[in-house]
């Protein structure tokens, strides 16, 4: 079977990387027979994963790929779309107690790769330690149907309704961005923090509040003070998935917009209440259902063009679109949702992703998932630099949210081979 191609592999270069890795920490070492029998359970309930991207003519499309997933040790991270991952555009790595499960982003994105990561602890669970325990309600298993509107490509052929009154522009912005030696060049690094999910959500509702806005306030006072001579906005850039206005809540495609919100260096005096009805503000403007029909109106009319043009003229157009779409900004922050894990909580210890897109961003982004009574945040750097990490626990545990540091690595996310 053949799968429609999302127009962002048309832009994948050696400096726009644009790969996921989600990274499981199971309570025990990982045991290598048992993580081999939940691959290969993935494989039979994901078949639209297991695909091969080939040009077909001026075009990029995926064809099934029956050869088996790779399962790399020490966790290495191997290129995506190369012989060296089968062709496949997602792999698999453990080392020690943590399992890592690379993808490409432009098949999936945060939310399209939620259940599939649920399905591969379930089956990994069930041949360690037995599944008696765990509510399958929320879990994909081999057993259910494969609905198509999980594989099929999402997007109509013609644009769809719009109030035609509704008009957002966002305002230009200054950002405050990081100098080229504030971190090591050693690479990028994460801090990944555990923030007790009751306390935060507690903060949060008492000033009308969500995750998004909580934690982006404390990371403003944290960069206000670690700068304070900061004349600039300090930028937020926040992915926003648009499967509800899409009518497709079961796609799996990459299916995000970003949009930007902002607090001035002015602001630094009010208090957090304050500031998190402002951010708040911007977040419901910009997250609207007529701001999501926009961008799907984009995609499509975006698609119909490209489909005037030469291959390598598609290539040329899409890595323009996403240097627009990464517009420079502080600090990018996504949050999944809170996840519905079913009791496999017990066996896992922390769960974190890894994202970045281009290599020369010199932003921080901020990945947040829910794993039991915790929120899990990989704090993300293009190089270690422990400051913002200690100073963002600071901020959090002093306004009475229970934030520790549960690791911090270097870490390498694969490249992805296209073929000619």
């Amino acid at each position: 079977m053949n799968y429609k191609v999302n127009p962002m592999m048309y832009g994948v270069s050696n400096n726009f990387i644009n790969v996921i890795r989600f990274a499981i920490e199971f309570v025990d070492d990982i045991d290598e027979e048992a993580l081999r029998y939940a691959v290969s359970q993935v494989g039979k309930r994901y078949p639209y994963f297991k695909v091969r991207l080939e040009r077909q003519g001026e075009e990029y499309i995926l064809t099934d790929n029956e050869k088996p997933f790779v399962i790399s040790g020490e966790n290495a991270a191997v290129c995506l779309g190369s012989e060296e991952s089968n062709y496949h555009l997602l792999t698999f790595a453990y080392r020690g107690d943590t399992v890592s499960v690379d993808v490409s982003h432009g098949i999936c994105d945060g939310n399209g790769i939620a259940p599939m990561v649920k399905t591969l602890a379930y089956y990994y669970i069930e041949k360690r330690y037995g599944t008696g325990d765990i509510d399958t309600a929320a879990i994909r298993l081999v057993t259910d149907s494969v609905k198509e509107e999980e594989y099929l490509y999402p997007f109509p052929k013609t644009p769809v309704s719009i109030d035609s009154t509704f008009e957002l522009k966002e305002k230009e912005r200054d950002p405050m961005v990081f100098s080229d030696d504030y971190f090591d060049n050693e690479g990028s690094y994460a801090y990944n923090l555990k923030v007790l999910q009751s306390e935060l959500m507690t903060n949060a509702k008492a000033v009308n509040g969500s995750p998004v806005s909580i934690i982006s306030v404390m990371m403003y006072k944290t960069l206000m003070d670690l700068f304070p001579d900061n004349k600039k906005d300090i930028v937020i850039l926040i992915p926003h998935e648009y499967r509800k206005a899409l009518g497709k809540p079961l796609s799996h495609d990459s299916l995000t917009r970003v949009m930007l919100a902002a607090l001035s260096p002015e602001s630094n005096e009010l208090p957090i209440e304050t500031l998190n009805t402002m951010l708040r503000g911007q977040i419901i403007l910009g997250c609207d259902e007529q701001c999501d029909l926009q961008a799907i109106n984009g995609l499509i009319r975006l698609e119909e063009y490209l489909g005037t043009m030469s291959f390598e003229r598609k290539r040329q157009t899409i890595q323009g679109v996403l240097a627009g779409v990464m517009y420079p900004h502080t600090f990018g922050i996504s949050y999944t949702g809170n996840i519905s894990w079913g009791g496999m909580e017990r066996y896992i210890k922390d769960v974190h992703a890894y994202a970045t897109a281009d290599k020369f961003s010199g932003s921080l982004e901020l990945e947040v998932f829910v794993c039991g009574d915790y929120f899990c945040i990989s704090l993300m750097q293009p190089g270690k630099n422990p400051a913002v990490a200690d100073m963002l626990i600071k901020k959090l545990n002093d306004n009475g949210i229970t934030c520790e540091l549960s690791g911090e690595e270097r870490f390498v996310l694969p490249h992805t081979a296209l073929p000619d």
